[in-house]
Order: C-alpha cells, then structure tokens, then sequence
C-alpha cells in the first residue's frame, strides 16, 4: 500500500511540475508582449497617393503576375475564336430561320383582318379567300376570281403567267395591276405598307406555297418558266 501511495505521489508531482512551467511560459510571454512598444502610426496617406511598387516588384513579382494572366487570355481566345468561327455558320443558319418564321408569321396577321386583337390586319384575305386559297370579288360590278396564291410561284404552269420570279410577285403587291381589282400595297406608289411589311407577306406566301420545289419559280431560279429575280424587295421595283 505505501508503494501505491508513493507512485501517485510521484505521478502527481510531475503533473504538477508541468503545470507550474507551462504557467511560467505563459506569464513570460504574456510580461513580454506587454513590454513591447507599438509602432509609432505612420502618415494617414490616400490609398491614390500612396507611392507606387518599387523597381524590383515590378519586375518580377508584378512582371510575372502579368505575364501569367496574359499567357492565361491568350490560351483562352486561342480556344474560343475558332470555336465560334466552327459554330458561326450554324448560329447564322438558325438565326436566318428564325427571322423568316417571325417574318412569316407576321405576313400571316397582315393578310387576315384587322381587329382589335389584330391591328396588323390588311384583310387581304376578303378577296383571297381564307388561308390565301383563292376567292371572289366584285370589281366594275362584276364577280371576278381572284387568284390562289398558294400556287403563285408555280407560274403559268399553275395559272399564273404574268408570275416567272419572285420580283414579279413583289412588284404585284407593290404595285398593284392597273385594270384590275388589285391594287397597289406599297407606300413607295399608292399603298399603306411599309417595306417590311411588304416583306412579311412575301415571307408568309412562299411559305405556304403548295408547287413542288422543282417548279418554284421563286425560289428555284432552274424552274421552268423561271426568270432572273435581281430583288426581293419591294425597294428593287420603284422607278
């Protein structure tokens, strides 16, 4: 029993001694960083007026911070602009469809009637019929046909001989047909259309066409009955 009693003895002096030095340490250190002055503060300076890097940062550390984000940019661009030059063609492609179903889409609400939900409205369909398909009117008191524009770019072979390119269509809506129950549309002769418009219906026709792609005269100047067509828009029939 008295050799237990003599080993927690000892045990418990050297935690004690430990205790005591670390206690010692911390009141030193604790003495000395009391001790030590602060820095007088320095000038209140501007952070715009403050002097520059000197020399040596400049060229080196400053210097090589630089080039390494240079050399990062150039990495970047030399992957990105042929990436966009790869897609370019694909982008303009989509874009180009996109503004021609939008253009179509608002030729379809120039053509319909024109109401409060559709102020775009020309009502070309009162003589055309619904969906362009062709109608009657009445002109000089008489009933008329009027043509199926669904077919138009089929040229003669469809019944529309006076029709052998797409700028003979445009000059028809812009123009009118002097004699006839067609009058002009374009504000460039005695119409209310602007040129978009203009434009729209066009876009809006040739997508409702029903004439084979190897007899558009529209769009496939190899058609039979096909003319040069220099212009699409209604600016390329004044004068």
């Amino acid at each position: 029993m008295s050799v237990l009693l003599g080993q927690v003895s000892a045990g418990r002096a050297v935690l004690i001694g430990v205790a005591a030095g670390i206690l010692v340490v911390v009141v030193a250190l604790a003495f000395l960083t009391a001790r030590r002055r602060r820095p007088a503060p320095g000038p209140d300076i501007p952070p715009g007026m403050r002097p520059g890097p000197s020399d040596a940062d400049l060229e080196k550390p400053v210097l090589e911070r630089l080039l390494a984000w240079g050399g990062v940019f150039i990495v970047f661009m030399a992957i990105w602009v042929p990436t966009v030059f790869l897609f370019e063609p694909r982008t303009n492609r989509d874009d180009t469809v996109e503004m021609l179903e939008r253009s179509a889409a608002r030729g379809k609400l120039i053509t319909m009637a024109g109401t409060e939900e559709n102020p775009m409205g020309f009502n070309c369909e009162r003589c055309h019929g619904p969906g362009l398909g062709g109608g009657q009117n009445v002109y000089n008191g008489n009933i008329v046909q009027v043509p199926n524009l669904r077919t138009v770019c089929g040229g003669e072979a469809t019944g529309h001989p006076q029709i052998t390119s797409l700028d003979d269509l445009v000059r028809v809506i812009a123009e009118g047909r002097t004699g006839t129950d067609m009058p002009s549309w374009s504000v460039r002769f005695a119409g209310a259309m602007h040129d978009q418009q203009i434009n729209d219906v066009i876009d809006y026709i040739l997508s409702i066409q029903e004439v084979p792609e190897e007899q558009n005269i529209c769009e496939n100047p190899a058609a039979p009955g096909a003319s040069a067509s220099p212009s699409a828009s209604p600016g390329g029939t004044e004068g």
